[in-house]
């Protein structure tokens, strides 16, 4: 084989190598954060009227898992802070998660604190990609239990991420969700 013959295989062989990379991992999360005060409390009940910071009105249930439910006082702020992550990785098939794996925590205030809690979950799974439309950003998709889906991308880096799947790739996907909320004195920060 000639010089130049080699050099453009080599060429070749690069672009191939190039071109059959995973790409990279991604990831998106997103926080949203609220405050309400309290307006009124049915104790017998346990029914909390909240007024958002816009003027919106919402009466929620504070149930038994709620401690120091006694301590909620007309006047008082309620925080709400939510938090959702995703991610996605192509994976070989010796690391593909099995199933759906979930994992949760829940942390609640101590017993005379001020009311205080959090819970969070994670689901992660693969999934085997059948097609990628790049002309209208979707994914096809079939899960583990043979269940066929078709999600419209909208992010742009996960439409890049998309850009580089082909089918019969396993995808790594994690999900996370996360709600943490607060009581306190209005006009206090902290707990």
């Amino acid at each position: 084989m000639n010089r130049s013959r080699a050099v453009a295989f080599a060429i070749l062989l690069g672009a191939v190598g190039c071109a059959s990379k995973p790409p990279e991992p991604i990831s998106r999360e997103e926080k949203l954060e609220l405050t309400a005060q309290v307006e009124a409390i049915d104790r017998d009940s346990r029914m909390v009227a909240l007024r958002g910071a816009e003027g919106r009105k919402a009466t929620v249930f504070a149930g038994p898992d709620v401690r120091n439910f006694d301590q909620i006082n007309v006047g008082d702020e309620v925080a709400v802070t939510f938090y959702a992550a995703i991610g996605a990785e192509v994976a070989k098939p010796e690391q593909a998660t099995q199933g759906v794996q979930q994992e949760g925590a829940m942390l609640r205030a101590v017993e005379g604190a001020r009311p205080a809690g959090a819970i969070a979950e994670m689901m992660t799974t693969t999934v085997e990609i059948d097609a990628v439309d790049t002309s209208m950003n979707t994914v096809t998709f079939r899960r583990q239990d043979g269940l066929v889906r078709v999600l419209a991308i909208q992010d742009p880096k996960a439409q890049a991420f998309i850009r580089q799947l082909k089918p019969g790739d396993l995808v790594k996907v994690s999900y996370m969700e996360a709600v943490a909320i607060s009581v306190r004195p209005l006009g206090k920060s902290g707990p």
